[in-house]
């Protein structure tokens, strides 16, 4: 399994972060091999990564693909998706003031697709 550790905050917050609440869906690769799902909503979103609010989260370090569908956006003419593969950042545990754990993912890799284009 590809362990890492969390990165400090000021080398992670480099660019503007964005609030948007969007489903996702994301997918990972466990120890054994097997593909690991979940789904959740985020948080925001920025050029360089995503925070991802779900009671699953993958582990720090994992590599993980998200699918963000961009449905609720009023001004465009059919939903988008962007399809996300990056890195575990970091993972937060559920709070009395919040009750989803959530976590970060850096992105190496971006793609805005229409929603309509289901082939990953």
């Amino acid at each position: 399994m590809n362990q890492g550790t969390a990165l400090p905050m000021r080398a992670v917050r480099t660019t503007i972060r964005f609030p948007l609440e969007a489903t996702v869906a994301f997918s990972w690769h466990d120890e054994t091999g097997e593909t690991q799902q979940g789904e959740g909503r985020t948080r925001d979103i920025s050029e360089h990564g995503v925070f991802v609010y779900t009671q699953a989260c993958p582990p720090v370090g994992i590599t993980v693909r998200l699918r963000i569908l961009l449905e609720d956006i009023t001004d465009l003419a059919q939903p988008l998706r962007i399809q996300v593969e990056g890195h575990v950042l970091r993972v937060e545990e559920p709070t009395p003031e919040r009750k989803n754990s959530g976590f970060a993912v850096m992105s190496d890799e971006v793609m805005l697709r229409d929603a309509e284009q289901l082939s990953d």
